[in-house]
């Protein structure tokens, strides 16, 4: 009896996309009477450099993967798990269609083990994203013996899936639009920023290089596609999109990092992939190389006199992030489920000092049909009590960082629907949307039930704001009039916001070099850190801007190569 009808079949599924929303993936499976023959990706709106475009990625990998198992139930690829798993579901669809039965077909796959192994390299490099990358393209142009060890099965890490922005001043693209900027207002903006906790002579360092720097990824083969601003009220303009990028848009950081994986490829460099720092070998006072485990079993031991940590954040570490930010519980994240602070851990082991610091990169957003939070939608924003805290039209990381200082797990957007933000008058318009937390009232008095807040905290708060509404002059936090909104009913709206991370900014410390400091504030011998495992002195509580994690964590990825290589430090 045959197991299928033999014939091509299309499949659709969602998976993960541009903007954090789904995107349709389409494939066509041509199976004979016995066997999956071919699954071809028919079209798809993947991120460059994890879901598609490198060897490992799933659309390159996941449907041969299928055919060579003759299975759904293949393991994803590690760090794009919603493109693999969205491959599988469109290739269960496809197969449905013929008539047969998929379940026949979910025979779990096991990854595939590895046999312990010891290396021996110039420089050991743990953590295949936008600092590790920088790192073994400059090594490689030394001529050093460089190995990537990379816990996901892609390259790319958080950045990757970011914006795909790098922040720097005096450039030919500001020039080329009339824009004047230099090293020292950029400087005195990110101070400003981080309200003088920055470290100076760090962000001094920074933006001096940062447009060294961004020459370098173009180089690489990065493409800047234009200038832009961060946020209409803060000027000059001084970010650069990747291809396809807008304003606050994700996933385009893939072409950044794609452009320095197929560069260190190019010059020789070797990645392993799937395989985690288990912990550092650290003899006679240094640090001599890394143990790391495969996903499938296995060990790999490296031996390296210079080793860099660029494992990245904590961002998916709910435990850590909870218990250090309480505020934050609930939050939600889009960073890889590798970012949990493994680097970090491995350094503390040896003797490193860790940074807590007393903040992270947070947007409270909607994550509901109206959308807010996230296109300078200026409207009355209040914390989890009810108290407006923040002039609503400022930068959206100086707006999460007012909710998370006020101790809230959430907050609120509130209208009336009279704005002139499409999102919020479409959702205001469609009224309650089942299965969220957003909030419908006929009165005052009702909405502050329905939010859990003390009615008279919320009359006064409103009260007050139609007052500067009504004058034209914001008295407690500056906002123009024209962002002034009246909230007089007779319906009344209150979005929910909840808390988002992307970036953490403790963890070790690092000095300019970017050695890992012990708690003598001496240098570990062998030990460099970058990007988001380091970010000490760069950030206040404050998010300064889009592009300086990227590259903060591409210059000091590069300055760690210099210094573990021997070349000249700019």
């Amino acid at each position: 009896m045959s197991k299928f009808n033999p014939g091509v079949y299309t499949g659709i599924a969602n998976s993960n996309g541009y903007d954090s929303l789904p995107s349709k993936i389409k494939v066509a499976v041509t199976l004979s009477e016995d066997r999956i023959e071919k699954v071809e990706i028919l079209s798809h709106g993947e991120i460059k450099g994890v879901g598609y475009g490198l060897k490992t990625s799933p659309v390159e990998t996941i449907p041969n993967e299928i055919v060579k198992h003759q299975s759904l139930g293949i393991p994803p690829v590690i760090g794009a798990e919603r493109t693999s798993q969205g491959i599988i579901k469109a290739v269960t669809r496809a197969i449905a269609k013929s008539g047969a039965k998929t379940a026949s077909l979910s025979k779990k796959v096991a990854r595939e083990p590895h046999k312990d192994e010891e290396r021996f390299v110039d420089f050991l490099v743990l953590g295949g994203g936008a600092g590790g990358l920088a790192a073994g393209v400059q090594a490689r142009q030394a001529g050093a013996d460089v190995l990537i060890v990379e816990a996901a099965g892609v390259t790319g890490g958080s950045a990757a899936r970011s914006g795909g922005k790098v922040m720097a001043p005096g450039t030919k693209w500001q020039k080329a639009v009339g824009i004047y900027d230099s090293p020292d207002m950029l400087f005195d903006y990110m101070m400003e920023q981080s309200r003088g906790k920055a470290d100076p002579k760090k962000i001094r360092f920074f933006c001096d290089r940062a447009y060294e720097n961004l020459l370098w990824l173009e180089k690489c083969g990065w493409k800047c596609q234009d200038v832009e601003s961060i946020h209409e009220s803060i000027v000059p303009w001084r970010v650069y999109n990747s291809e396809g990028g807008h304003y606050m848009s994700a996933g385009q950081g893939g072409h950044i990092t794609y452009a320095m994986h197929e560069e260190y490829e190019r010059l020789g460099g070797e990645i392993v992939f799937n395989c985690s720092l288990k912990e550092l070998i650290y003899e006679g006072g240094a640090v001599k190389g890394a143990i790391c485990e495969y996903a499938g079993g296995g060990t790999l031991t490296v031996r390296a006199n210079n080793v860099l940590l660029a494992t990245g954040g904590f961002a998916a570490n709910r435990e850590k992030v909870e218990s250090l930010y309480p505020q934050m519980k609930g939050y939600f994240t889009d960073v890889p489920k590798t970012n949990v602070g493994t680097g970090i851990d491995a350094a503390v082991a040896v003797g490193a000092k860790e940074f807590v610091s007393p903040g992270v990169q947070v947007n409270y957003m909607s994550l509901t049909p109206a959308l807010v939070g996230i296109n300078e939608e200026a409207g009355l924003i209040l914390d989890a009590s009810g108290r407006r805290v923040v002039n609503e039209w400022s930068y959206q990381y100086v707006v999460g960082d007012a909710l998370m200082r006020s101790k809230s797990d959430h907050g609120w957007y509130i209208s009336c629907g009279n704005e002139i933000y499409d999102s919020v008058v479409k959702a205001f318009a469609a009224g309650p949307t089942p299965g969220t937390p957003d909030i419908f009232a006929d009165s005052l008095e009702e909405l502050a039930d329905k939010m859990g807040v003390e009615f008279d905290v919320l009359k006064a708060t409103v009260e007050r704001y139609n007052e500067f509404a009504e004058s034209g002059v914001d008295e407690d936090f500056g906002k123009p009039a024209k962002f002034l909104f009246p909230i007089k009913g007779p319906r009344y709206a209150a979005f929910y916001y909840t808390p988002c991370i992307t970036v953490t900014f403790g963890g070790l410390i690092t000095d300019l070099c970017g050695r890992v400091l012990d708690k003598e504030d001496k240098p570990i011998p062998g030990l460099f850190s970058t990007g988001e495992t380091s970010p000490a002195g760069i950030y206040g509580t404050i998010y300064p801007g889009c592009g300086t994690s990227i590259g903060a964590a591409v210059l000091w990825g590069r300055v760690a190569a210099m210094m573990a290589t021997n070349q000249p430090v700019f």
